[in-house]
């Protein structure tokens, strides 16, 4: 496994990445840079969070029938993102009435505020709005190529 390139402000703890639901999605389906990202957080690499809503969003997306996974596999798949990915809490539905107004899409908040209240130095989305109004957000090529030499 290739060292990964660490912030010199980070007082020598691992990168910390928030994912969104389409990275996520696209790391246990598909082969490529999110199946790296899932995989790195897997081994330790890298230190991944989400939070409940984008598991919930990520379990619904899996099960959809253009994916024809099985119940099984489905479950295999969230067993997988266990494996590379720590679980927070949701934002308060407080704070989410809050905030709905930061954002265009409101579906797209408790994101936003997963990733702020999870002290993560990134967000990795493939979410357009997101990348442009979130400070730190970054797209899952963008990441790599800022973290692995």
């Amino acid at each position: 496994m290739r060292s990964l390139k660490r912030n010199p402000e980070q007082s020598g703890r691992s990168v910390r990445v928030f994912l969104d639901a389409n990275t996520i999605v696209s790391g246990i389906l598909f082969k490529g840079n999110e199946a790296t990202l899932l995989e790195l957080g897997r081994v330790k690499a890298v230190e991944l969070v989400t939070n409940l809503y984008v598991l919930e969003e990520v379990t619904r997306v899996i099960r959809r029938s253009e994916f024809r996974l099985n119940l099984e596999e489905v479950n295999g798949l969230i067993k997988y993102v266990h494996e590379c990915i720590t679980v927070l809490e949701d934002p308060s539905s407080n704070e989410i009435r809050e905030n709905v107004s930061v954002l265009d899409d409101g579906k797209d908040v408790p994101v936003m505020l997963g990733f702020h209240g999870s002290n993560a130095d990134f967000l990795v989305t493939g979410d357009k709005e997101l990348l442009e109004k979130i400070l730190n957000s970054t797209t899952t090529k963008k990441l790599l190529e800022k973290i692995l030499p």
